[in-house]
């Protein structure tokens, strides 16, 4: 099952028992900007400049980063993505249609808001 966290707190990012410090650095396992994580090397993240969303994948070794695949600004583009990459369970499609506006733009709107 996949769990939408937005965003999560250090402890979800840690995989680990000992929490790691959020980091901006988008191809660590810290990173604090993780939208879903889709399968085990698989995530969905907002890039770090508020741009855009970024399917990542992680590299085989289990220390090596995460590295982007596709980037989108619209939702329905980011849906085709991970449904062709067969990432998508009907619960994490549902989750993302429920989460995510239909553009970056609105998400970004939303998350200036106090």
């Amino acid at each position: 099952m996949t769990n939408i966290r937005i965003p999560p707190t250090p402890s979800q990012n840690s995989g680990g028992s000992s929490p790691k410090p959020p980091s901006r650095m988008e191809s660590t396992d810290s990173y604090d900007d993780v939208i879903i994580q889709l399968a085990p090397r698989w995530r969905v993240i907002t890039c770090r400049e508020q741009t855009q969303w970024i399917v990542q994948k992680k590299e085989a070794s289990h220390a090596g980063p995460w590295r982007g695949v596709s980037y989108h600004t619209c939702r329905d583009s980011l849906l085709r993505t991970c449904g062709s990459l067969n990432l998508l369970s009907a619960v994490s499609e549902a989750e993302l249609l429920g989460v995510l506006p239909s553009s970056f733009r609105e998400y970004a709107k939303q998350r200036s808001r106090p």
